[in-house]
């Protein structure tokens, strides 16, 4: 499932002491955040991928945990993939 143009909006409802959020051990700001995706695949390995504005990185996520903490906090706008 691919996520596009997460909202700008802050993570939570108090004020950060820093731009950076911590989740499962990843460190990242949201505000270089530019879109995120989950690969399952069939020998049970699952990545979480993260594309930031001028790199993309994978990060081992066999539960989603990771990437149902990016859609419930950056509040993603789903692509069109019939476009």
């Amino acid at each position: 499932m691919a996520i596009a143009a997460p909202s700008r909006t802050p993570i939570g409802n108090r004020a950060l002491n820093s731009d950076f959020v911590l989740c499962e051990s990843f460190a990242f700001r949201p505000a270089n955040v530019d879109g995120f995706s989950h690969q399952t695949f069939e020998d049970g390995a699952a990545v979480t991928t993260v594309n930031y504005k001028g790199y993309t990185q994978t990060i081992s996520d066999p539960d989603r945990r990771l990437f149902d903490f990016l859609i419930t906090k950056l509040n993603p706008t789903p692509t069109d993939e019939n476009a």
